[in-house]
C-alpha cells in the first residue's frame, strides 16, 4: 500500500500500460477517458474496476483536480475483497462512488449503442452488435443509490463486488462500441454526411460528481448520515403514497383540463397505452416512429390548451404542474418512483429570484404577459417578420396581420410551435427517438439528482464570470451632452435567459445571442430540465458558443475578415492557414488537423473546445492550448486581474501576453480618467454608467 499525490491534469495510468494496481481516490477526483468518452471517478472511487488485471488499460486516468490515491496490488477479484477489508471506515464512501461509476458507464454504453445503430442506418449497413446491457441491473443500482450511505459493511461489500462484476461486463462492450463508432464516423466523413447525432458522439462534456470530497470523512460522520437517511425512510414512503393518490388518472385529468375533444382524448390515451406497452421504446421501425410523431403532435395541442386555461386558474392542480414542467402524463409510463419524485419537485418548485433561469411554462407566460417577445423560428424570422411573410404570400390580410401582431395568444402559439417544439428535440439529444412525454427512460439518474436548478446554473455562471469576466458584456454607447460626454463606449454585462425544456436530455443549445435587433437585450439559451450529467460542462459550452456568436453579430459581414481583427476573424484565419504557420511545430499541426476532423471542419466547434480548455485548465496554469490559440483567446477573453497576476509570475507562456494587455488597459484607464476630470471640472456628478465602466476596467 502506497500513497501518491497527483496534480491536476497529470495522467495516473495511460491506456498503453498494463494493469497491475488498484487505487482508492482519497482526495480529489479523476476522469477516465477513451476516445471522446469521459467518465467521472469521484472521491472514494476504486480506479481499476473497469480494467482486467494483466491486460492493457481500456481508459486513460487523469486527475481532474489535485488528488491523492492509495495503491494496492491487483491480480484478481480477491484483491478487491482484501482492499475492502482493510478500509472498513471508508467502505460506505467507496460504495457510493461505485454506484455512481455504474451510472456513468451504463449511460455512455447506452448512448454509443444508439449512436452506432443510427450511423449504421445512415450508412445502409446492418448493425450486428446488439449487446445485452441487463437494464434491470442498472435499475437495481439506481434503487440501491436511494439506500446509501449504509453502515452495514457486509451490504456495502456485496454492492461493491456486484458493481465490479457488472463493470467487468460493460467496460469491454463500451470499448468495442467506441471503436465501432469511430469506424462509422470515418465512413460518414468520407461520404461527407456526418451529422450531429446523439450525445454519445460529443463526449467533450465532462461528467461531474456532487458528492462529498473530503477525504477525512469519519465513521461517525457516516453513522450520522445513515441515521438521517433511515429517519427519512418513513417520510419517503408517505411521499410516494401521497403522490400516487394525487396522480391517479393523471392523463384523464390533463386531457380534461386542456378541454380536448372526446375523439382526440381517446386517440392520445390509446397512443400512450400502446407506447407504454412497447418492449423497445427506442425502436426506429416505421410504425414506432409514426406513433412517436402522433404523440408529439397531440402533446403540443394539449400543452397549448392547458396553458391558456392555466392563465386564469389561481389553483393549478399538481398533475398539471408536473405536465407543464416535466412533460409528465402517465404514472405507468413514468414509473411510480419517478412519479413520486416529480410530484415532490413540482410542489416544491421555486422560480429564480433573478429571473434569468425559467421553465418553458414560465417563459410562455412571460410572452403572454408582454414581458418578452417571441423567439425566432427555425428560419431565423422574428414574429413580426413571420407575419409579414404570411401577408406577402397572401395568407393573411393587412388588418389581420396588425391584429395578430398584438395578439397574446398568437405570440404564445408561435413560440410553442417553434421554440418549444424544436428546442425540446434539440435538448433531448436523440432526434430519431424523441418523444415529449416523460418516461422511465427520460432520466438516467433519479429526477432529484438530475434536475437542473437555477442555483446550480447561477453558481456555474458566476464561476465562469470570475474567470472570463467579459464573457457576457456588450459595448453600449453612452452620451450625456449636459456634462460634456458626447460618446463613450460602456461595457455592460447582460446575462442571457436560460429556458428549461420539459424533458430529459443530453444537449444544451444557444438559440439566439440577442433578442430582436438591439444588442442590449439578453440572449436565449435552452437546456433540458433533467440533465444526463452535471450542469457545469453544459453552461461552459454555452458560454463558448455565446462568445463566438456574439462576435459574429457585432462584426456583421466582417466576422471572418482578418483585416478587421476580431475573435472570429483571427481564429478562422489561424485554422485556415495553420499548415503554413511557423509558430506551430509539425506535431501541433497534426493535432490541429485531428481537431478539425473531429469537429467536422467547424471553426466554431474548435473554438468552443479550446475555450472550455482555456477556462478550466489554462486559467489554473495548466497549459492545454498552443501559443497561437492561446494568444487569440487571451486577447479577446482576458482573465480577471487575480488570475492574471498569478499567471504573470508562474507561467512564462502568459507573461508577454499579460504585459501587452496591461499596456492597452492602461491606455483605456487614462482615457477614462480624462473623462472623469472633465466631468468634475464641470461641477457635475459622475453617472453610474461611467462608474461601472471604471469598475469594469479594474477587473
Amino acid at each position: 500500500m502506497a500513497k501518491q499525490s497527483i496534480e491536476t491534469g497529470d495522467i495516473l495510468h495511460a491506456s498503453s500500460e498494463r494493469v497491475k494496481e488498484l487505487e482508492i481516490v482519497i482526495k480529489g477526483s479523476f476522469i477516465a477517458t477513451s476516445g471522446s468518452v469521459t467518465i467521472e471517478l469521484p472521491y472514494g472511487s476504486i480506479i481499476g474496476l473497469f480494467e482486467t488485471p494483466g491486460e492493457k488499460y481500456r481508459f486513460d486516468y487523469e486527475a481532474k483536480e489535485d488528488s491523492m490515491v492509495v495503491s494496492y496490488s491487483y491480480h484478481s477479484e480477491e484483491n478487491i475483497r482484501s482492499l475492502i477489508r482493510t478500509n472498513p471506515q471508508i467502505t460506505p464512501i467507496i460504495t457510493n462512488a461505485a454506484v455512481y461509476m455504474i451510472q456513468g458507464l451504463f449511460e455512455k454504453t447506452a448512448q454509443h449503442i444508439e449512436a452506432c445503430n443510427n450511423l449504421a442506418d445512415m450508412l445502409g449497413v446492418e448493425e450486428k452488435t446488439k449487446p445485452d446491457l441487463h437494464v434491470w441491473r442498472n435499475v437495481f443500482f439506481r434503487s440501491v443509490a436511494g439506500m446509501l450511505p449504509s453502515k452495514d459493511i457486509g451490504f456495502c461489500t456485496g454492492i461493491i463486488l456486484y458493481a465490479y462484476e457488472y463493470m467487468q461486463e460493460m467496460a469491454p462492450i463500451l470499448s468495442e462500441l467506441i471503436e465501432k463508432k469511430s469506424e462509422y464516423d470515418l465512413q460518414m466523413m468520407d461520404r461527407g454526411e456526418l451529422n450531429e447525432l446523439d450525445g454519445a458522439g460529443a463526449g467533450a462534456d465532462d461528467d461531474a460528481y456532487t458528492g462529498d470530497e473530503d477525504s477525512g470523512v469519519s465513521s461517525e460522520d457516516i453513522d450520522d448520515l445513515v441515521e438521517a437517511e433511515s429517519g427519512d425512510e418513513e417520510k419517503a414512503d408517505t411521499a410516494v403514497k401521497t403522490a400516487t393518490e394525487s396522480t391517479a388518472n393523471a392523463l384523464a385529468v390533463i386531457l380534461d383540463y386542456a378541454e380536448m375533444g372526446e375523439e382526440k382524448a381517446e386517440l392520445f390515451t390509446n397512443l400512450i397505452n400502446e407506447y407504454a406497452a412497447l418492449k423497445d421504446k427506442t425502436s426506429t421501425e416505421d410504425g414506432v416512429r409514426r406513433m412517436r410523431k402522433q404523440i408529439a403532435d397531440i402533446f403540443y395541442e394539449i400543452y397549448k390548451g392547458a396553458f391558456f386555461r392555466s392563465i386564469v386558474d389561481r389553483n393549478i392542480p399538481l398533475v398539471l404542474k408536473m405536465f407543464f414542467y416535466f412533460g409528465f402524463v402517465d404514472e405507468n409510463l413514468a414509473g411510480k418512483a419517478n412519479t413520486a419524485s416529480l410530484a415532490n419537485l413540482a410542489s416544491s418548485y421555486e422560480p429564480d429570484p433573478e429571473g434569468n433561469v425559467v421553465t418553458i411554462y414560465e417563459w410562455l407566460k412571460m410572452i403572454y404577459d408582454g414581458k418578452v417577445e417571441p423567439s425566432k423560428n427555425e428560419f431565423d424570422m422574428e414574429f413580426p417578420k413571420y407575419l409579414k411573410q404570411r401577408y406577402d404570400d397572401g395568407e393573411i390580410r393587412m388588418d389581420e396581420m396588425k391584429r395578430l401582431s398584438m395578439d397574446k395568444k398568437a405570440k404564445v402559439s408561435f413560440e410553442l410551435n417553434n421554440f418549444m417544439r424544436l428546442g425540446s428535440r434539440m435538448t433531448y439529444g436523440r432526434i430519431t427517438t424523441f418523444i415529449p412525454v416523460f418516461t422511465e427512460d427520460s432520466v438516467v439518474r433519479s429526477p432529484e439528482v438530475s434536475m437542473t436548478t437555477y442555483k446550480a446554473i447561477h453558481d456555474t455562471l458566476n464561476t465562469i464570470r470570475n474567470i472570463d469576466f467579459s464573457c457576457f458584456t456588450r459595448q453600449i454607447v453612452f452620451s450625456n451632452t449636459d456634462i460634456g460626454v458626447t460618446r463613450e463606449f460602456i461595457d455592460t454585462e447582460i446575462l442571457p435567459y436560460i429556458i428549461l425544456m420539459p424533458n430529459g436530455g443530453t444537449r444544451s443549445a444557444l438559440w439566439q445571442e440577442i433578442s430582436g435587433a438591439h444588442r442590449n437585450t439578453p440572449g436565449r439559451m435552452m437546456m433540458p430540465m433533467f440533465l444526463d450529467k452535471d450542469v457545469n460542462s453544459h453552461i461552459l459550452r454555452l458560454a463558448g458558443e455565446f462568445r463566438w456568436e456574439m462576435c459574429r453579430r457585432e462584426q456583421g459581414v466582417h466576422w471572418n475578415d482578418v483585416t478587421t481583427p476580431s475573435l472570429t476573424s483571427l481564429f478562422c484565419d489561424y485554422l485556415q492557414f495553420y499548415r503554413k504557420n511557423h509558430e506551430l511545430s509539425p506535431d501541433l499541426r497534426e493535432k490541429i488537423k485531428a481537431q478539425l476532423q473531429s469537429a467536422r471542419n467547424s471553426s466554431k466547434a474548435v473554438f468552443v473546445s479550446d475555450y472550455m480548455n482555456y477556462v478550466v485548465y489554462e486559467s489554473a496554469g495548466s497549459l492545454r492550448l498552443n501559443r497561437v490559440s492561446r494568444d487569440i483567446l487571451f486577447r479577446f477573453c482576458p482573465f480577471t486581474k487575480e488570475i492574471r497576476n498569478k499567471l504573470a509570475t508562474s507561467s512564462p507562456a502568459y507573461q508577454k501576453l499579460i504585459e501587452r494587455y496591461d499596456v492597452k488597459l492602461a491606455q483605456r484607464k487614462r482615457l477614462m480618467e480624462i473623462v472623469y476630470t472633465k466631468i468634475e471640472k464641470a461641477g457635475a456628478s459622475v453617472p453610474k454608467e461611467l462608474q461601472g465602466q471604471k469598475e469594469f476596467l479594474d477587473r
